[in-house]
Order: structure tokens, then C-alpha cells, then sequence
């Protein structure tokens, strides 16, 4: 299987931006009665500032030239108070869209939280656990300010631009085409740089992403980096992600900067034709001054905006490159697939069967892990796998689980196909043990009931007790409700809770990938006592790296060139000295040379 590293880009599908901005419109409907008013609100305080400089017109042109002192009070107090008005719709408008944007990002953060569960176990296998959590945290969070620039930046803005032309267009037509002759080179000019500054985003994301991935992995692995003394390659190669980051941003941030000064040119260049005009041919004497000056300030509304609109580009597409990688990981779809019509397994007998099974992971079809296997079991039988590293065994055991559907071919318990039942109903029936236990930060008993939550006291210390867990239970200071973690416990300790927390749910089917690598000779001891009974009466798969653990098992599956080389058990294939009896030998070669 393929996996995506730190040090590659992630592939990310193309989709048209305005498709993004569609869908990220639409969780808008929620929310209508908030987004409405707070529209409603920018529009009123648009046009409020679209006509402040008619009251600067008037109290030049009418007020000042007619000598209206009273006239020109009763202006500023107009002009006053329209300021107030825009202050209090300004601060009402944003407290509305900080809300209704807080709720929303909880909405995507939920629902693609709530996605991550429904995927399957390629998914995670294939990626670095930090670029999922980069696109569920950073993309999510990144698309916070989108919602707010969207309504709060691009609305109003582009509400005031359209305002202004049209006050400018019916005070003076001849003005107002003077002084837009310059937007066919504003707008060719935004265009090829928006266009090449998404891609330059998306690297950066890209970019941002691996960071995460190789930090999320150093921290992951410190133990290791201290053991072998690499810190220094560590920091070094932590060095080159980030400025990788670096580059890719300043990269971005240098293209999108371009829009200043074309818009610096561009609002420069209006405003020498404004004025060429106004003196050379229009003539306009002192009687029109208040017009000039109002044409003056209407020039500089309308380039304000366009000026926070550039402002607000480099995030603005930095997040929609973001809202298309969280809407990626949306439309990802698990490639298991529950069956609509599905029907709850019920397991009677625990009878296994795998008919002519081929498997390949999905990325690459063409590398065969298993070639045509066929196994029955029957109910109740200890059935353990053996062979190399890399040959299949806990494929078999995924399978079952159904972690991975096979290529072809059918997994059957008790003659129902696993594909066409629910997995909520297979899962119940199917316990996995894996030899990397991972405990949850909490108590221990909470760690205990999460395969059963309403499990009672007693079948939890019942199964402690036959675990041999009891000694380690009362050892600790408060019992089952002492608080543990990945780090506080022993792998050893870690694989007994993880084994009790996995026999209290009480599946019908035990599946033991390597349960007792990492457990000493005297814990292990314990588990194998404890494991004697708890599957009787069960149908197990042992998974075993340890010979020693499995000589009792009723069938051993040697698996190897992408099927079973051998079976039997433990007497009969010693007896045939093939690859089973060499594999024994040599690890009680190794004993006795301990």
C-alpha cells in the first residue's frame, strides 16, 4: 500500500471556484433570518455613506456660497447623525455575522468529524494522521474569516462600488466616464492575478500541511529521535518544512501584492483625468466647486473599497483553497460501503468461511496480497496464523473485521455474507485485539466500558479477574477510576486492559493480532491462562509472532506467497518438517542461545 509522506503534496481534485463558493453560501440557509438582517444592515449603511459627500457638496454649493449659517448647521448635524447611524449598523451587522459564523464553522467542524468516523481504515493507513488533522483544524478554522469577509468585506464593498457609480452617474455622466476609463485595465489586470494566485495558495496549504504532518510525526516519535540522538536531524529537517511554508507564502503573498499597485496606479491615473477634465474641458468654475469636491471624494469611495477588497485577497483566497480541501475530505467517499438494505448479523455458531479470496489495496490493484484463499473454520476452533512479516496475516484478520473488503470472493460467518450486513452488527460480534493497544486519556474503567458502556461492575471485574488484572487494579490509587494515558502505562499493562476492555464487550468472534508480543514471559503467562477459558466456546484468530503461545491452537495456517503454505496443528506440521518446523526451530534456537 501506497502511503502519502510529509514530504509529498497531497492531491487535492480541481473544482471550480465557483462551485466552492456556491457550496459555501449554502450553509448561509440555516441561518436566514440573521444573514438577511445583517445584509439588510450593510446595504442601509452603504448607502449611508454613498451619500455623504452630497452633504459636503451642499454645504459648499448651497450653504457656504449663500452665506446659510443655520443651513450649514442643520448639514453637519445631518452628516452627524448619519454617523452615528453608520456606526450603529456597522457594529450590529458584524455581531450578527460573528455569530451566525461561529455556528456555522461548528456545523463543518461536526459534520466532518462526524465524516472522519464513517471512512475506512485505507483512509488513515494511506496519510499521516497531521494532514488530517490540518484539513479538520486549520482549513476548518480557516474558513471562519471566509464567511465573515464574504458578507461583512465583499457585500458592503461591492454594495458601495455599485452606489457610488450610480450617485456619480446622475450628477455627471461626462466626470464619472472620465474617471472609469481605467477599470478594463483594473479588471484584466485582478483576473490573471487571481487566477495564478489560487494556485500559489494551494501550494501553501500544500506546504502547510506537510509542516503539520512532520510535527505531528517528531512529536509522536520523540522517544525515538532521543534514543538514537537525533535531534539535530530533526530540527534540521523540521527546518526545511517550514521553509518550505515560508517560501510558498511570501511566493503568494508577492503575487497578490501586485493588486496594490495596480490599484495605486490605476486610482492615480483616475484622478489625473478627473481633473484634466474638470479644467481643460469642462471648465467648471467656482460656482461647481462643491461638485468637484464631492466627484473628488466619490473617486475616493469608490477606490476605498476596491482598495479592501485587495486587502482582504490574500486571505479570501487562501481560504477558498482552504474550503476546498475541507470539501474534499466531505465528498470522500469509504470504500466500504454498508449495503442499504442491510441486514443485522446473527451469529448462532461462529462458523468462518473465506471463499476464493483475492485482495489488493486500492491504490495498487495490481499487486496481489492474497491470491484465491479459501479457509472454513469451524465454530468454536482456534485458528492461528504464522509466517513473514508482510505475507497476509492480519489481511485475514481485517478482513473478517471487514477493515477492507476483499477484491473478489466471500467472507461468510455462519453462511451470512459479511458485505451485506450492517457493521455496527459485525463489529459487535467480531473482537479485535492488535498488538499496538491504544488506551484512551481517562480513567481505567472508562477505558473498560468503551467496547460495552452499560457493561456492570461485575462482568468488569469478572474479566479483570480472569486476566489476572486484580493485583493491578488494586495497585493503582483509585482503582478502575485511576486516571491512565498512552504514556503512563507499560506496553505490557496497556495490552491487559486492552484485552479486558475487549473480552467485557463479549463478541462471539476473537480476533488476536499479535496480542502478547510486547507482554513479559510472566504477564503473558496470565493472558494465556485467562485466554484458555475466555475462548472456549469462541471462534479465535491468534495472529502469533511467539510459536510458543499457539501449540494448542486446533488448526495453524502457515500464510505465505499470498496464500496458506501449510496447516495443521502443531504435532502434525513439526511432523512434516516444512516451513511451520523450521520457523519452531529456530526461534527455540534463539532461546537457547539466550
Amino acid at each position: 500500500m501506497a502511503v502519502n509522506t510529509y514530504k509529498q503534496d497531497e492531491r487535492v481534485a480541481k473544482t471550480s471556484k465557483r462551485n466552492t463558493m456556491i457550496r459555501t453560501i449554502a450553509y448561509l440557509k440555516d441561518y436566514k433570518l440573521q444573514t438577511v438582517l445583517a445584509i439588510i444592515m450593510i446595504i442601509l449603511q452603504t448607502l449611508i455613506v454613498a451619500v455623504m459627500p452630497t452633504l459636503s457638496q451642499r454645504a459648499v454649493d448651497i450653504d457656504i456660497a449663500n452665506g446659510d449659517i443655520n443651513g450649514l448647521i442643520r448639514t453637519i448635524v445631518i452628516a452627524a447623525g448619519l454617523g452615528i447611524a453608520i456606526w450603529l449598523l456597522t457594529m450590529g451587522y458584524k455581531k450578527i455575522l460573528a455569530v451566525v459564523t461561529n455556528k456555522i464553522i461548528y456545523d463543518i467542524r461536526k459534520q466532518a468529524f462526524d465524516h472522519l468516523q464513517t471512512l475506512s481504515l485505507y483512509y488513515f493507513d494511506s496519510r499521516p494522521t497531521g494532514k488530517i488533522l490540518s484539513r479538520l483544524i486549520n482549513d476548518v478554522s480557516s474558513l471562519k474569516d471566509m464567511f465573515t469577509r464574504l458578507i461583512a468585506t465583499l457585500i458592503p464593498n461591492l454594495a458601495l462600488i455599485i452606489a457610488v457609480i450610480v450617485i456619480m452617474l446622475v450628477l455627471n455622466p461626462v466626470l464619472s466616464l472620465s474617471a472609469f476609463a481605467v477599470l478594463p485595465l483594473l479588471v484584466t489586470s485582478l483576473t490573471v492575478i487571481m487566477v495564478k494566485g489560487f494556485k500559489n495558495w494551494m501550494d501553501y496549504r500544500q506546504k502547510n500541511s506537510n509542516m503539520n504532518a512532520y510535527t505531528h510525526e517528531s512529536y509522536t516519535g520523540i522517544k525515538v529521535i532521543q534514543a538514537f540522538n537525533a535531534e539535530k536531524e530533526t530540527i534540521e529537517e523540521g527546518d526545511r518544512t517550514m521553509q518550505e511554508v515560508n517560501d510558498s507564502w511570501v511566493k503568494a503573498v508577492r503575487r497578490s501584492d501586485l493588486l496594490n499597485i495596480v490599484i495605486a496606479w490605476s486610482q492615480g491615473i483616475g484622478y489625473f483625468i478627473l481633473y484634466l477634465f474638470a479644467v481643460k474641458w469642462l471648465k467648471l468654475g467656482a460656482t461647481s466647486v462643491g461638485e468637484l469636491i464631492a466627484f473628488a471624494s466619490y473617486i475616493s469611495l469608490f477606490w476605498q473599497p476596491i482598495r479592501a477588497l485587495a486587502a482582504a485577497f490574500n486571505q479570501f483566497t487562501n481560504q477558498v483553497t482552504s474550503a476546498e480541501r475541507v470539501y474534499e475530505l466531505l465528498d470522500t467517499q469509504s470504500i466500504l460501503q454498508e449495503m442499504p438494505n442491510a441486514k443485522t448479523l446473527v451469529v448462532k455458531d461462529g462458523k468462518v468461511d473465506f471463499e476464493h479470496i483475492n485482495f489488493a489495496y486500492p491504490d495498487e490493484p495490481d499487486v496481489e496480497v492474497l491470491h484465491d484463499l479459501t479457509l472454513n473454520v469451524k465454530p468454536g476452533q482456534m485458528i492461528a496464523l504464522v509466517g513473514p512479516t508482510g505475507a497476509g496475516k492480519t489481511t485475514i484478520v481485517n478482513l473478517l473485521s471487514r477493515f477492507y473488503d476483499p477484491t473478489s470472493g466471500d467472507v461468510l460467518i455462519d453462511d451470512q455474507d459479511i458485505s451485506q450486513v450492517t457493521l455496527s452488527s459485525l463489529r459487535s460480534n467480531v473482537g479485535v485485539m492488535t498488538q499496538d493497544s491504544f488506551l484512551f486519556s481517562g480513567t481505567i474503567k472508562e477505558n473498560l466500558l468503551y467496547g460495552k458502556p452499560n457493561a456492570t461492575q461485575d462482568e468488569i471485574e469478572n474479566a479483570c479477574h480472569k486476566l489476572g488484572l486484580d493485583e493491578f487494579i488494586k495497585a493503582q490509587p483509585d482503582g478502575f477510576e485511576s486516571r491512565v494515558s498512552q504514556e503512563s502505562l507499560s506496553q505490557g499493562q496497556k495490552q491487559l486492559v486492552a484485552l479486558a476492555r475487549t473480552l467485557i464487550a463479549d463478541p462471539k468472534i476473537l480476533l488476536l493480532d499479535e496480542a502478547t508480543s510486547a507482554i513479559d514471559t510472566q504477564t503473558e503467562e496470565l493472558v494465556q491462562a485467562g485466554m484458555a477459558t475466555l475462548m472456549k466456546g469462541r471462534t479465535s484468530f491468534v495472529v502469533a509472532h511467539r510459536l510458543s503461545t499457539i501449540v494448542k491452537a486446533d488448526r495453524i495456517l502457515v500464510i505465505q506467497d499470498k496464500g496458506i503454505a501449510e496447516q495443521g496443528t502443531h504435532k502434525e506440521l513439526l511432523e512434516r518438517n516444512g516451513i511451520y518446523a523450521a520457523l519452531y526451530k529456530s526461534q527455540f534456537e534463539e532461546l537457547d542461545m539466550d
